[in-house]
């Protein structure tokens, strides 16, 4: 097989609602989609969809690197050529972004397995007769109490069982008024989780911890502005909150640290930030040898992003844990590129490519 041409397709989508954050609301989101032609017709896609709200790599970035994918795909037709520039960025020696990268890769993946006719999760360590389906976190943007008991409410009925909150951005207490309200339309069955996004400082961050413990949290993302590993296991121990990194993970070599000093108890992996799924997927075999449970999210992306996220949850997560797939609560519905994402509680994996299904599958299906 050799790649044929390559084409970047830029988006910048206003989201159906205002997400707020500690780092700030975002209210439309700028991307990127990157295609892949193979000498057969063949098309692979990848997302290239920075955070760039959390600082790091910017959008301009991203873009500079996709068309130097695209010049190299001029020189390189093969796809271990390209690969080679994957391999060459982990180590440091290529100048493509994360975002990039993990889009070259995605692409690439989502190429091999609609050639073979089979999903991509497939490709990424689990076998085809193992996928089932994968449970999605919704992703609750209400201001105030109010507004998360209804939109909790309304997730409730569509079958949703995990919840994420935003929290950091308003006073602790308003944030642990908004954590009780969720907590009491849910239920004490269903999960939830929180995400600060390094809002506090360590002593901010214990009185938040004690505020919202009663209400029982699956875990917290990033609480500390600046998170230290000593720190992370200071906090979860005089806490009792499971901790889990988001921002703070670059690679096997920052993971390593806070492996050591035993600071964290789940590892968020997001395929944008850590440069594709073949990288996550080494994240997480190093995060298992210490016992460290792994969820898989997306950036708030676009339909492409999202069913790698769901792809890489079904290979690498626990059976049953959620997958987190921000953008379909917030992206407009409908076909993305060509790719759908419905817009459920459970999604399958079922390929060809990246494509997911709703699952159970929708009458008429």
């Amino acid at each position: 097989m050799k790649i044929a041409a390559a084409s970047i397709t830029p988006f910048r989508v206003r989201l159906v609602r205002p997400l707020s954050t500690a780092r700030g609301r975002i209210g439309s989101r700028d991307g990127f989609v990157l295609t892949v032609e193979s000498d057969s017709g063949e098309r692979g896609m990848g997302e290239a969809s920075p955070a760039y709200w959390l600082g790091g790599e910017q959008i301009g970035e991203t873009r500079r690197a996709l068309e130097s994918i695209v010049q190299s795909v001029d020189r390189h037709r093969g796809p271990d050529q390209l690969r080679r520039l994957i391999e060459e960025n982990s180590c440091g020696g290529s100048p493509l972004t994360p975002a990039a990268t993990c889009a070259l890769d995605t692409a690439l993946l989502d190429l091999s397995a609609r050639l073979r006719g089979v999903p991509m999760a497939s490709l990424l360590g689990i076998e085809c007769e193992s996928i089932g389906p994968v449970p999605v976190c919704a992703l609750l943007a209400g201001q105030t109490p109010e507004e998360v008991t209804r939109q909790a409410r309304i997730a409730v009925g569509q079958g949703h069982t995990s919840f994420k909150l935003k929290v950091g951005a308003s006073p602790i207490a308003v944030d642990a008024n908004k954590v009780a309200s969720l907590r009491m339309a849910i239920g004490s069955d269903f999960s939830i989780r929180l995400d600060a996004n390094r809002a506090w400082t360590l002593d901010q961050a214990e009185v938040a911890l004690h505020a919202f413990q009663p209400y029982g949290i699956e875990f917290l993302e990033e609480p500390l502005r600046s998170p230290q590993p000593g720190d992370m296991r200071r906090l979860r121990d005089a806490t009792g909150v499971a901790l889990a990194l988001d921002e703070s993970l670059s690679g096997a070599a920052a993971l390593s640290a806070f492996i050591e000093h035993d600071g964290a108890d789940y590892l968020v992996l997001k395929a944008a930030r850590l440069g594709g799924p073949t990288r996550c997927v080494e994240i997480a075999r190093l995060a298992a040898t210490a016992g460290i449970k792994v969820v898989v999210t997306d950036s708030i992306e676009s339909a492409v992003g999202m069913s790698t996220a769901v792809h890489l949850a079904s290979a690498l997560s626990r059976h049953g844990t959620a997958v987190g797939a921000g953008g379909a609560r917030f992206f407009p519905a409908g076909s993305f590129c060509g790719v759908e994402f419905p817009s459920v509680s459970q999604v399958l994996p079922d390929g060809p490519g990246l494509n997911v299904s709703a699952y159970p599958p929708r009458k008429g299906n």
